[in-house]
Parts: C-alpha cells; sequence; structure tokens
C-alpha cells in the first residue's frame, strides 16, 4: 500500500482536482473568494507546491498540493475548490486510503451540498462546508453518532463564545435560530460526518420551506467568525478530544449527561412529525443510548414515555 502523503497532518491544498469531482483551487483563488478566506490565506501562506505521484490521488493524473507551515494541525485538512460536495470527495478520498479518522476535506463551495432527507444545502463561498472522517470502531457511539457529532460540535463552538444547542437529529441552533447542519453517512465500511455552517451568509428566507422549524442565521450575527480554515482546524481539535472522552464514559450516565446538556429544546413542549400527516405534540425528556429522542406524550393523561428514531420536530 502506498504511503498516505496526508499522514503528517496539517492543512493542504488541492490544486488541480478530479474531473467530475472538485475543481482546482489555489492560493490567488482562495484569496478572492471571500474576505474570510482572503484571511486564512495569508495566514496559513507562503504556501509551496508539492509534486505527488498519481499513485496517491483517486484519479489518474499528478496531484498538486500546498502544505501550510508545520504545527498548524495534527490531522490533516484538504481544501478543495468548487465540487458537488464535500461528502463526495471524501468517500473518493477514503476509496484511496487516504482518508484516516478525524480527517477532513474542506470545500469552497458546493453544487450539490445536501442535508437531511437529500434536501439542498445552499453553498455560496464564505461559509464552512466540511466532511470530517469518523471512527468506523465508535462501539456503543456508533448509532448515536448524529447526536454525538452534533453534541461536540456544540461544545465547541460555546467554549468559542456561541450558545450553540443541538436541534435532534442533526441541526445546530445558536439562540433558537439554525447556523449549520450535520449528516452522517456510511459508504463502504466508512463513516464520515458532513457538516455546514453558516459563517457569513444565511440562506433567503424565500428559499427556505414553510415548515421549517428554525429560522436560518449565520455565526457572523452572534459574534466574531474567523476564516473557515481557522475555524475548522480548531473545531477538528476540539472534536476529536470531546469523542474521546464520549468513548471513556460511554454507557454512563455521565455521557447522557453531556449529551443532553447540548441538546436544544429540553423539557419543551414540541410538534412532532413522524412522515405523511401524522403529528402529535409531546414533551422532550432526552435522550435514548441509541441516540433516539425520548418523548413524553400526554394524551388522556397516560404519561407515556416513547423514543422517536426518525421524523422532525418543531416547538409549539
Amino acid at each position: 500500500m502506498t504511503a498516505n502523503p496526508f499522514a503528517r497532518g496539517g492543512v493542504w491544498l488541492w490544486r488541480d482536482g478530479a474531473p467530475g469531482l472538485v475543481g482546482p483551487l489555489s492560493p490567488d483563488l482562495l484569496a478572492g473568494a471571500h474576505p474570510l478566506w482572503a484571511a486564512d490565506a495569508a495566514r496559513l501562506g507562503p504556501w509551496r507546491e508539492v509534486r505527488l505521484g498519481p499513485e496517491h490521488g483517486p484519479a489518474a493524473g499528478a496531484w498538486l498540493a500546498a502544505l501550510a507551515p508545520a504545527g498548524q494541525c495534527a490531522d490533516p485538512v484538504l481544501l478543495v475548490g468548487p465540487c458537488g460536495s464535500s461528502l463526495d470527495v471524501a468517500r473518493a478520498l477514503a476509496e484511496a486510503g487516504l482518508l484516516p479518522p478525524f480527517a477532513s476535506v474542506l470545500a469552497l463551495s458546493q453544487t450539490g451540498g445536501r442535508g437531511q432527507m437529500r434536501r439542498q444545502w445552499v453553498s455560496p463561498p464564505g461559509n464552512l462546508y466540511a466532511a470530517l472522517a469518523w471512527p468506523v470502531d465508535a462501539g456503543d457511539l456508533g448509532a448515536a453518532a448524529p447526536v454525538v457529532v452534533g453534541a461536540c460540535l456544540s461544545d465547541a463552538l460555546h467554549a468559542r463564545g456561541f450558545d450553540a444547542r443541538v436541534k435532534w437529529p442533526n441541526d445546530l441552533l445558536v439562540e433558537g435560530r439554525k447556523v449549520g447542519g450535520i449528516l452522517v453517512e456510511e459508504r463502504g465500511g466508512a463513516v464520515f460526518a458532513g457538516i455546514g455552517l453558516n459563517l457569513a451568509s444565511a440562506p433567503d428566507p424565500a428559499a427556505l420551506r414553510r415548515d421549517r422549524a428554525a429560522e436560518a442565521a449565520h455565526l457572523g450575527s452572534f459574534g466574531k467568525v474567523p476564516g473557515a480554515v481557522t475555524l475548522w482546524v480548531d473545531l477538528v481539535k476540539s472534536v476529536q478530544t470531546c469523542y474521546r472522552q464520549c468513548v471513556a464514559v460511554s454507557g454512563s450516565k455521565a455521557l447522557s449527561r453531556f449529551l443532553e446538556g447540548r441538546l436544544a429544546w429540553l423539557g419543551r413542549d414540541v410538534r412532532v412529525s413522524e412522515g405523511g400527516s401524522r403529528e402529535f405534540r409531546a414533551r422532550i425528556v432526552g435522550l435514548a443510548e441509541d441516540g433516539g429522542l425520548r418523548l413524553r406524550r400526554d394524551e388522556a393523561g397516560s404519561g407515556q414515555v416513547l423514543t422517536l428514531h426518525s421524523g422532525s420536530i418543531s416547538l409549539l
């Protein structure tokens, strides 16, 4: 097996891309895409070119990459140009053996970004569109991966001054407004967490679904936001530490307390939709071990507690 050139970590830029997968990218294009990206391009430079052999890539042809100064990050972050989806790029890299756990792809923009139920994720330059390789040996945490990823990201953002919470199953809220989303996919024995964060802009309300559970917003509305690369490198470090702590307390009340502590609307009454026209009212009381949402449905005073594994919720 060919040695992974990205194994030493750092921030890499995939210059030439691959036809049909991802477009080309250069430090100049990075700097001109958006002011937040320009700040990152300047901070990470000077860039240097590293020529890699074709055996390192999922497609034929040479790879050209630039490695930021050593010590920027322990886990490799690969910056890519416009693509269909960072998740698709990550899957191709993983199939080539180039994406170990907690390595990630960070895209300048996406033309086919996707969210829950394959809904479109609007992806202009300036925001954060990442795909994080998630450990496949997560044990008991495997089934609850979306909630664990969300709680770790929420905790990391909270430490940076943003009152972030997880709206089950995979949205990130700040002060009740949606600033991000998470989509966990398993393909070919590999697990990826697709993560979108609105840093500088949010979708126009007119372009959103009428039945959306929360209004859209961007992090810049709530505080100072660094560039996508700077923030992402920082978040990956925190998420990796958080994941290890979750593994250490897996199956205990300590894990439940942590996950529920990052949960939005805990103790609040919500409208629950399980698809179609079936809706009912319930109160959020916690999380099940497998990541399901525990609800108390008070009908005729029964106080029935049930666990929701698929569906959507919104505040009454």
